[in-house]
């Protein structure tokens, strides 16, 4: 299952879930606000999702909800944007990120996550990566160097070496690096290392899923590719998301 958090504009979001084997796909809740999607995961059965959400009067919530809804069946108050979120670390456990469950009952264990990363999106979202089979391609993180003048905090991280992804010795090596705290955030690069030119800085994401797939999101659109020979790969399903717009609200009959 592949959940996409759809942001278009800045501060409307809409939730997404497709079936990466059948190509089925489920249109679920909008929200306006934030979703804090490097702090967000989804359930081993792809059925729940936890999420840190920043709503439009300025109060920050997490939530663990039934996919494709936002709408919760536990929640957690939060210090505003910090700490918050969480990540399975397995099918029946579920580690929450400095936040304890106040209202509501899930079907699973929680237990405290101890951030390694200053407690934001990287606490969560590198052992999320470490879960899911990627490995660590050498010993240097990088270093940032800031954007002077460049109107609120940007810099470019050098020298990251980055994580690394291969279900198979027939996939190609999928390569991911942090790149810096950029225009939307923390923000990360992707490439084939067998194949450099096929993704590009415009990809939001990638990965492979469990059946081996190479899933790509960029510019709004979700492409799901098929192995069908040693490092190469034809386009399955495709999903372009740019033309979704909430249903206009139901006008009451007076």
């Amino acid at each position: 299952m592949v959940v996409v958090l759809r942001r278009k504009p800045s501060r409307l979001y809409h939730v997404v879930r497709i079936n990466s084997k059948t190509g089925k796909w489920e249109q679920g809740s909008w929200f306006t606000g934030r979703l804090y999607s490097m702090r967000c995961d989804v359930s081993f059965d792809g059925n729940w999702l936890v999420y840190l959400a920043l709503g439009g009067q300025g109060k920050s919530w997490n939530g663990i909800s039934l996919l494709p809804r936002l709408t919760t069946v536990a929640e957690g108050s939060n210090v505003g944007t910090w700490n918050g979120g969480g990540y399975w670390s397995s099918a029946k456990v579920l580690k929450l990120n400095c936040w304890e469950i106040s209202k509501g009952q899930v079907p699973f264990r929680t237990e405290p996550l101890i951030p390694e990363f200053g407690g934001e999106d990287l606490s969560v979202l590198y052992p999320r990566l470490e879960r899911d089979g990627w490995r660590r391609a050498g010993d240097h993180w990088g270093l940032d160097h800031e954007e002077i003048g460049a109107g609120k905090y940007t810099a470019n991280r050098i020298g990251d070496d980055g994580w690394e992804l291969r279900p198979s010795r027939r996939h190609p090596t999928l390569h991911c690096w942090y790149a810096g705290y950029l225009k939307h955030g923390y923000t990360f690069r992707f490439r084939l290392r067998e194949d450099p030119d096929a993704l590009d800085d415009e990809v939001d994401w990638a990965t492979y899923d469990s059946e081996g797939q190479l899933v790509v999101a960029r510019a709004g659109v979700v492409t799901v590719y098929a192995l069908i020979a040693k490092n190469r790969f034809t386009k399955r399903f495709e999903y372009n998301l740019e033309s979704l717009v909430p249903k206009p609200a139901r006008r009451q009959a007076t």
